[in-house]
């Protein structure tokens, strides 16, 4: 995620805006190709995107998410929009003391072997809850990778192999 992604959602956060009217207007501008490929469009001028962006009919966005939307298109920032919507979503998770992780995994877990390690990131990280984000990729093998707050975690069997291996290469090139 970029630093002006977060920059921004943390200024609409200061507007009062809510997560929920956020989502509804990201859904509205991008369910529509056509619409979404003009507010990004470079060759389209600003003032043509806040005129479309004030006659949109049923648009659920009005009074602060609004002009943060036109601040959006007079800067041609509009391709930031889903990752402003995923960093805004972030912090209002950490509002409510609740953590993100992503999890990797050769298959799901289930719930029951998520618990004690929800718990171990809770304590370590200072959250009150964790929501997982489950990926399952074949090649982790093995094991797990979680990534929360910038700290990866590698518990996978292709993390252990490939330490070996740079232990090995080390140990050769020595």
């Amino acid at each position: 995620m970029s630093t002006a992604a977060l920059q921004y959602a943390a200024a609409l956060q200061e507007t009062g805006c809510t997560l929920a009217q956020l989502e509804a207007a990201a859904a509205y501008l991008t369910g529509s190709a056509p619409l979404w490929e003009a507010l990004c469009s470079p060759a389209v001028e600003a003032n043509e995107k806040v005129a479309v962006l004030r006659r949109l009919p049923d648009f659920p966005g009005e009074g602060k998410l609004q002009d943060f939307l036109t601040v959006l298109a007079r800067r041609g920032r509009f391709p930031l929009l889903p990752s402003i919507v995923a960093q805004y979503r972030q912090l209002k998770r950490r509002e409510a003391g609740e953590g993100l992780c992503l999890l990797r995994c050769a298959r799901d877990p289930g719930d029951q072997a998520l618990a004690p390690v929800a718990q171990f990131l809770c304590k370590k990280h200072g959250y009150q809850a964790i929501t997982f984000e489950i990926v399952v990729d074949p090649e982790v093998l093995g094991g797990f990778v979680l990534e929360i707050d910038g700290v990866t975690y590698d518990k996978s069997v292709q993390g252990t192999l490939t330490g070996m291996f740079r232990q090995l290469e080390e140990r050769r090139m020595a």
